[in-house]
């Protein structure tokens, strides 16, 4: 009975952080409770990412300097390299988004080699990643898991990737694309093509073929400029748990942005 109400008067405990300061899935070492009375600072998180013990103190440290408005910073940048051959694929996963953020041109040659990645949500994060730094060399790796990947998410993608890059082997690889099994890649094929062409059609690719062969000197002469959408996170659980508080208003979507690099290269 005794050890009952020990477990019941924890679980209270964590309930009550939980509500009043956030909650986060709690570790051997009980650093999730520690966190919720003192979190890390900058500092300490930047050494949590060289945590050979831990994992989850690893993603957690990368998530946390990558979401944070110094995440861009150069030091931040070079772990974030680091950590992108990390042996547990969660670390890969954040160290892949994390660059995604805040990487430049030439860090697609890293992000690149996680599209072979053998986690799939390393794969994801990485073509996601794809669609916020413009680099020519990423459109062969992009065609090439678009049209292999075994995971769905991925190729779907790195279909909407491709859409940045108005080349005639894009075009084509789109245009296959579009007789993908799952609906949400062969969406995001034909979302791409209007975007390289700025031509409505169906979702057949004999109506893509025709379009090109009636414009083949001028195929990407409509094209429109390519943006991707930064995630706005919606109110969290905590919040709408705390029901004495007055809601706060829900924040704006942040605006859509043009990928790194876009501007300095000749579409």
């Amino acid at each position: 009975m005794k050890t009952l109400n020990t477990l019941g008067s924890m679980s209270l405990l964590v309930l009550v952080g939980c509500i009043t300061g956030g909650c986060e899935m709690i570790n051997g070492s009980g650093n999730a409770i520690s966190n919720l009375v003192s979190p890390p600072t900058p500092s300490e998180e930047a050494r949590n990412v060289f945590n050979v013990y831990d994992p989850d103190i690893r993603r957690r440290a990368l998530n946390n300097l990558s979401a944070s408005p110094f995440g861009g910073e150069g030091p931040y940048v070079r772990l974030y390299r680091l950590l992108i051959d990390d042996p547990d694929p969660t670390v890969r996963a954040a160290a892949v988004k994390a660059l995604g953020l805040h990487g430049e041109v030439k860090d697609v040659s890293l992000i690149n080699i996680r599209l072979e990645d053998e986690a799939s949500m390393v794969r994801w994060e990485a073509s996601k990643s794809l669609q916020k730094i413009h680099n020519p060399q990423a459109i062969k790796p992009l065609i090439a898991a678009m049209n292999k990947d075994s995971d769905h998410d991925v190729r779907m993608a790195c279909a909407d990737a491709l859409g940045q890059y108005a080349q005639p082997e894009v075009f084509s690889a789109l245009v296959a694309a579009l007789d993908d099994s799952r609906f949400g890649v062969a969406l995001a094929a034909q979302k791409s093509l209007t975007i390289l062409t700025g031509a409505e059609l169906c979702s057949e690719g004999s109506a893509w073929l025709k379009y090109r062969e009636a414009n083949t000197s001028n195929l990407f002469a409509n094209q429109q400029t390519y943006m991707w959408q930064p995630y706005t996170p919606p109110r969290g659980f905590v919040s709408k748990m705390q029901f004495w508080k007055k809601a706060k208003p829900a924040k704006p979507a942040k605006p859509a942005q043009t990928p790194v690099g876009l501007d300095d290269n000749d579409s």
